[in-house]
């Protein structure tokens, strides 16, 4: 997905838009809030086609003034082609959005705009967004520590190498891992959030000794383990599944590695998005 701003989308793509919608976008646009409101602000202003359809609002003299009538075909197809243009997905033949990939959208326009007052109390403040990464497969090679255990483990833990004792403390860093948590550090505040196997009790112990080991500094008492991810509060979510509370996470979860986002790949498509994002 390219990176939009509000002002991008106000010089690019008016074309897209009809004048309410132009302006209502610069409304937003002059008038900070916070995260959540300015969200749905902007979803208002350039996808209220999703609220129009409910209850056959084309009968409504509101929308009438605005020249809107939602069981006319030219306005299914005006709105249909600009949501194709922002990527978004088509309106049912019903008229209703099929998913969330406006409110997407939308979050993303929000961070790359960055005038939301979440942020701007950190500018002002000097302090910085949270990170929170997991371990697994995100900074840590899992199939590496496979790979040094005994095949009499390999049978024995089949189904379960993750309570393999000390399985966690021989893996070794996930590529260009180690390089991407120091440039988190530098630029947010970042804290290790992982998992541990609740029948392995050495796990717990093997990744503060891991993180001992690679991250010494950059790490040093923000290692953070839990079975409930969603709880913690925070800006971003790098990790690999949805699992333990991550697909509920309320901020932004960048979901990492070929199995996940498309746009999330590896480490180096991460750090290129949150760069955009500083």
């Amino acid at each position: 997905m390219t990176a939009l701003t509000i002002g991008k989308i106000l010089n690019d793509y008016q074309g897209f838009l009809m004048d309410y919608e132009v302006e209502q976008l610069r409304k937003v646009q002059r008038t900070p809030s916070d995260f959540t409101t300015q969200v749905k602000a902007i979803q208002l202003a350039l996808f209220a086609e999703e609220w129009d359809f409910m209850g056959d609002s084309g009968a409504d003299s509101k929308d009438r003034s605005r020249g809107i009538n939602p069981m006319n075909q030219e306005y299914i197809d005006r709105v249909n082609k600009k949501r194709e243009a922002f990527s978004v997905s088509l309106l049912s033949e019903d008229g209703y959005s099929t998913d969330n990939s406006s409110d997407l959208f939308c979050e993303e326009v929000v961070r790359h705009t960055k005038n939301y007052k979440e942020l701007l109390e950190h500018k002002k403040n000097k302090t910085k967004q949270t990170v929170f990464v997991d371990m697994d497969n995100v900074l840590v090679n899992f199939k590496s520590g496979i790979d040094k255990i005994s095949e009499e483990d390999k049978l024995k833990y089949e189904g379960d190498l993750d309570e393999v004792p000390g399985i966690f403390f021989l893996m070794e860093p996930y590529d260009g891992a180690i390089e991407g948590y120091k440039w988190l550090c530098k630029n947010f505040d970042t804290y290790i959030l992982s998992t541990a196997p609740w029948d392995n009790p050495s796990a717990w112990q093997d990744k503060l000794l891991w993180v001992k080991k690679y991250l010494p500094d950059e790490a040093y008492k923000r290692l953070i383990l839990s079975h409930n991810k969603h709880l913690v509060h925070g800006d971003f979510l790098i990790d690999d599944r949805t699992a333990n509370g991550a697909g509920k996470f309320l901020g932004k979860h960048i979901h990492f590695g070929p199995k996940g986002d498309k746009d999330f790949a590896d480490w180096k498509a991460v750090i290129a998005y949150l760069k955009n994002l500083t």
